[in-house]
């Protein structure tokens, strides 16, 4: 019973955040969209949808991305509801989204966070691998788009349907009332569906962590120490940094003051930790976003790409650690 309460306490905490931010995403885009100010971002957005051949809607979401990966994702899944994006479209699309998170992520947390924890040497090495996987999303779906897309001529710009022309009987001026109740009317079904799906799938994740069965992923850390002649002490951090990487890095910050850890052996130990850390959280929280937002099969299908493409990134930064980085003793 306690767990199920834990379980449930969690969701319900979960839930009410992300299904605020899902809100205010889906229906703010779709009020922008209905007044017409998205056709001004045109410029930014469209060259790089071009180069992967999709479609303007992918354009949108991508640029709505910078500012709020999961506004970009619920303006992804609105155009797929609405026919105006395929399968495939949407699948490279969602992953296209999560491409300027890792360089936002500079900012607002390896700058402010990781910088003053593990020095600058370590920490342009961590913005490396935060870097280097944003680059490796965008090629893959340039690549994938070029070969397994086609690009579909005489297609409406998505730009220009955001905007009311007066020259046609169907512009009325609305007041800003009848705009929000008409943003409401439009998406609050597909709103209900996601909150429902979220909460749905992230109380089935959290009990099955919280019954021990997701714990025997800890049991992977002492191997992964042996296989790089590390020192037992950087089992703790590591099992911190897969939950929480702040306290991961904090406590690994406190190691390296100690000399009980070189730099070295804490990057290397956060890099891995890293790679072992990416599954559990797109498990854990991102999984059950994106099979609320973008159905199950697609929401799958784009975790487990981002997931992967995440971490091949940490593993080519770690071979590069180990075959180069010297650092301080």
């Amino acid at each position: 019973m306690e767990i199920f309460l834990t379980s449930f306490e969690y969701t319900a905490r979960l839930v009410f955040k992300m299904g605020s931010v899902m809100f205010i995403s889906l229906f703010g885009v779709e009020v922008l969209m209905q007044m017409g100010l998205m056709k001004y971002l045109r410029p930014v957005g469209k060259p790089v949808a071009k180069l992967a051949n999709l479609p303007s809607e992918s354009a949108l979401t991508f640029l709505a991305a910078v500012g709020s990966m999961i506004a970009a994702h619920t303006m992804a899944a609105q155009f797929y509801q609405d026919g105006r994006l395929t399968d495939r479209e949407l699948v490279v699309t969602g992953v296209l989204n999560t491409v300027p998170f890792h360089f936002k992520e500079t900012l607002t947390f390896q700058l402010p966070i990781v910088l003053p924890l593990l020095g600058l040497e370590l920490c342009l090495i961590y913005i490396t691998a935060f870097w280097l996987a944003g680059i490796i999303k965008l090629g893959f779906v340039i690549a994938y788009g070029r070969l397994k897309i086609s690009r579909r001529d005489g297609l409406s710009d998505a730009f220009d349907l955001m905007e009311c022309n007066p020259a046609e009987a169907d512009c009325i001026r609305r007041s800003f009332f009848q705009l929000l109740k008409d943003a409401w009317n439009t998406r609050k079904k597909m709103f209900f569906r996601m909150i429902l799906l979220l909460a749905v799938v992230t109380l089935i994740v959290q009990l099955l962590m919280n019954s021990g069965l997701m714990q025997m992923i800890e049991k992977l850390i002492m191997p992964m120490a042996n296989l790089f002649s590390l020192p037992a002490a950087v089992v703790g951090p590591v099992s911190a940094y897969i939950f929480s990487p702040i306290v991961g890095i904090t406590f690994m910050s406190n190691l390296m003051n100690e000399q009980i850890v070189t730099h070295f052996q804490a990057i290397v130990a956060l890099l891995a930790g890293g790679i072992l850390m990416i599954p559990i959280t797109r498990l854990r929280r991102t999984l059950p976003r994106y099979m609320a937002i973008f159905g199950i099969k697609n929401g799958s299908v784009i975790c487990g790409l981002t997931m992967a493409l995440s971490m091949s990134s940490r593993i080519v930064i770690l071979i590069g650690v180990l075959l180069f980085f010297q650092g301080p003793a």
